[in-house]
């Protein structure tokens, strides 16, 4: 396994759930951990949760979706942190839609945030990687990117995108020695599903999502896991 100390990790969707749990390994590994969300409220208690480990942090409220909200978030992480090693695209959001009735602002909200936040995260990390010939983005996807449900088109389809954004971009950067993955779960039980009637006793645990991202991080400089797929056994 890869040793991970003084490597710098900025993670999306920081606050709460996967994220979060995602920040925790990462600093207990060593790194410097840059954590960023929209919540400043739930930020701060986030940094608070990761801060314990002893290892550096830097707690950011950032929109992912906002492009100049995305290029200074970074360039303070690189002036406080160092350039980014690891960037573990995580934020996301998702609702149940209804392709006939739902509005324009449902389908952006959805794309913009699963879809186009990636992609300004990924374009801000990328020079320094390229310049520096390593670095890894993770971007957490789901199954539902592979096999679609009729409860939520939208956010399988944002999640289509990412995969597709995703192979590509492994395909760009394999030259300059930057490795990109997916890692695609199952139902999470993560702040998603609140306020629905379900029954999340069988889905995976963020914890256990997190568990794989920093597994697939921790992979040596001259492997890839390209995308590890991940269900619930119980």
């Amino acid at each position: 396994m890869k040793n991970l100390k003084n490597l710098t990790v900025a993670i999306t969707g920081a606050s709460s759930g996967i994220g979060l749990e995602a920040a925790k390994l990462f600093a207990q590994a060593g790194c410097k951990v840059a954590l960023l969300a929209r919540n400043p409220e739930r930020l701060k208690e986030a940094e608070k949760a990761v801060q314990s480990s002893g290892s550096p942090t830097l707690a950011l409220p950032v929109d992912v979706t906002d492009e100049s909200s995305v290029a200074s978030a970074f360039a303070k992480i690189a002036d406080e942190l160092g350039p980014v090693d690891i960037l573990v695209n995580n934020a996301g959001v998702g609702f149940a839609t209804d392709l006939s009735k739902c509005s324009v602002e449902d389908f952006r909200k959805i794309m913009d945030t699963n879809v186009t936040g990636v992609f300004l995260c990924s374009r801000a990390v990328l020079p320094s990687m390229k310049e520096r010939k390593s670095g890894h983005v993770i971007n957490v996807s789901s199954v539902v990117g592979k096999v679609t449900n009729p409860t939520a088109p939208l956010y399988c389809s944002s999640k289509f995108a990412l995969n597709g954004y995703t192979s590509g971009l492994q395909q760009q950067v394999a030259a300059d020695k930057i490795r990109v993955s997916a890692v695609s779960p199952s139902s999470v039980d993560t702040a998603y599903w609140d306020g629905r009637e379900v029954d999340r006793s069988k889905f995976l645990k963020a914890e256990e999502v997190a568990s794989a991202v920093f597994f697939v991080a921790s992979q040596p400089d001259g492997v890839l896991i390209k995308d590890m797929d991940l269900t619930a056994l119980r």
